[in-house]
């Protein structure tokens, strides 16, 4: 984000360059105020002094008062050229909807999947199977059902897609919004599936379904769904470099369902129809454009 020079790299990690500026409570304090954002977005209009751009990190956006989030919105409709805002915030529920709908979403993987992996493996599994049981172990509780009953994962993987391939729309949404995680990653790959082959019963029946959920449901739905796009997305590019054949689903059909994913959880968090931001979400990802 700031720069790959070594040299910025180094100083960002020790909290001394000079072209990253941190928006944080000051001491003794719990919220960052309206002042302090006010003297972030003065800073932000000088020109980088080492890097190529300079990044204003706010290491727990939900400590922003209503106020001082506010007072960041023009600036993150308009940044200054050669300016990146970097908010951190462990639940985007946490931010006001109008932060969330003017940015965009990126989702950092667990710090302790290499640990989580490894607990896998020491319980027996092999390394593919527990990094891929590791990337799927989304939920509470999924990772000590895997150390709990052992997996034969590929006949497990093999079994779900089955299922979920001949499955009606209603049981792979209920598969996809359900507590198996195995069963759930394979219904959120069937689902981009159906949304490229515009299949009739996803868009109507499959969207009021989904559209009736909680919109804790909804959003969850959503994280996983991205989740399940980006995996597949990093294994498609891995084997394209290995000169294996392509995937069933392309980088091209991937690239596209993150993409409108993100832009759905960011229309959800700005209180637009459900039912039109799930049904423009499919059609994008099934390669149908809209004008704006």
């Amino acid at each position: 984000m700031l720069s790959e020079r070594p040299r910025d790299r180094a100083l960002a990690e020790r909290g001394v360059h000079p072209d990253v500026i941190e928006l944080a409570a000051e001491d003794g304090k719990e919220k960052i105020g309206i002042d302090q954002v006010r003297e972030a977005i003065r800073a932000a209009q000088f020109s980088p002094v080492e890097s190529d751009r300079k990044v204003c990190l706010v290491p727990r956006a939900e400590s922003l008062t209503v106020e001082a989030a506010n007072g960041l919105l023009k600036t993150l409709e308009e940044p200054p050229r050669g300016m990146v805002f970097a908010l951190l915030a462990e639940h985007a529920g946490d931010l006001l909807p109008t932060i969330v709908s003017r940015s965009r979403i990126v989702r950092v993987p667990p710090e302790e999947r290499e640990a989580r992996t490894e607990r896998l493996t020491t319980s027996g599994y092999s390394d593919a199977d527990a990094q891929w049981l590791s990337r799927i172990a989304d939920r509470p509780g999924d990772l000590d059902g895997f150390l709990e009953t052992r997996l034969e994962v590929p006949a497990a993987r093999a079994a779900a897609a089955a299922r979920t391939a001949a499955a009606t729309i209603e049981d792979v949404i209920s598969f996809a919004i359900g507590d198996d995680p195995v069963l759930r990653r394979e219904s959120l790959t069937e689902i981009v599936a159906r949304a490229v082959a515009l299949d009739p019963a996803l868009f109507t029946t499959g969207v009021a379904q989904l559209a009736a959920q909680e919109r804790t449901t909804l959003f969850l739905f959503l994280q996983e769904l991205l989740g399940a796009a980006f995996d597949l997305l990093r294994q498609a590019i891995a084997a394209a470099d290995r000169g294996a054949p392509a995937a069933a689903l392309g980088t091209d059909v991937l690239e596209r369902t993150c993409l409108a994913v993100d832009r759905a959880h960011r229309a959800l968090y700005a209180f637009a129809p459900t039912e039109g931001v799930l049904l423009s979400l499919l059609f994008a990802i099934g390669g149908v454009v809209h004008a704006e």
